[in-house]
């Protein structure tokens, strides 16, 4: 009785370990079975941040649009076009020193700027757009808003317990 376990444990064990993986028929290629890791995409002011070469900077005591835009290689015409046509949606004459911007580039090997981004404040942003026809528009950066609770004893004035507490 005793041999008869043994072998319906054997049995039980391989119909349980019974691989129900699909056969292929064709042999696959070592080489094209490489799984590459999807990319994930970065978004962001409305863009695809992988398309461009991106330049993240801050404006500077001396800088002007003008010479901003001039080296990164944009023409004349179009910088005109910029200072002259949208006065109402981004005065280039209102360009602060430490507000930071962000200038999209071609990955091309010209890497001219096609899009302008200058953050006005921490929500509100202006994109001057430089291919094609130009255009420039004002937008925000989605907002969360977070609620905080926070308890204490307080023993001295309530600014100061608030200033030690954060």
């Amino acid at each position: 009785m005793q041999k008869y376990w043994g072998l319906f444990l054997i049995v039980l064990l391989s119909l349980s370990c019974k691989d129900d993986r699909p056969v292929l028929k064709e042999p696959v290629d070592k080489e094209l079975a490489v799984v590459v890791p999807e990319k994930p995409v970065m978004k962001q002011f409305g863009f695809n941040l992988d398309e461009f070469t991106v330049q993240l900077d801050t404006v500077k005591n001396g800088d002007s649009f003008g010479e901003l835009m001039l080296q990164h290689k944009v023409e004349y015409p179009k910088i005109a076009k910029i200072t002259q046509d949208f006065k109402d949606t981004f005065d280039v004459r209102k360009i602060r020193v430490g507000k930071p911007y962000l200038i999209l580039k071609s990955k091309d090997t010209t890497e001219a700027a096609q899009v302008f981004i200058y953050e006005n404040d921490a929500i509100n942003y202006t994109v001057v757009d430089l291919r094609d026809t130009v255009k420039a528009y004002k937008d925000k950066k989605e907002v969360t808003y977070v609620e905080r609770e926070a308890s204490g004893v307080i023993e001295t004035s309530l600014s100061q317990a608030i200033l030690i507490k954060v």
